[in-house]
């Protein structure tokens, strides 16, 4: 079996970090993203994070899962892991 190089992950996203934080127009962040996952992977990551700005705003697991056509336990999943975010809060409060 192949191992992967030591800390391999870190820079994995040292560099995904790095090249998205390059990027200034939408347009260009849409294309990076399109470029690396399939349509189905952008959807659903933006899914999620509008899930979490939801959840943010005050909404309802059953008035996302309404929404979205998303599972509760997906929301619930999202919930827990954007409980609390200061970054996550931050941001969508001051687009409020």
């Amino acid at each position: 079996m192949i191992m992967p190089e030591r800390n391999i992950d870190r820079k994995a996203k040292e560099l995904f970090i790095k090249t998205l934080a390059e990027l200034k127009k939408e347009d260009d962040i849409l294309m990076f993203l399109e470029n690396l996952y399939s349509s189905s992977e952008v959807k659903d990551h933006s899914r999620r994070l509008l899930a979490a700005k939801m959840l943010i705003e005050g909404s309802t697991y059953e008035d996302i899962a309404l929404v979205m056509g998303m599972g509760t336990g997906t929301i619930n999943k999202i919930h827990f892991k954007t409980k609390g975010s200061p970054l996550l809060n931050k941001l969508f409060k001051e687009r409020q």
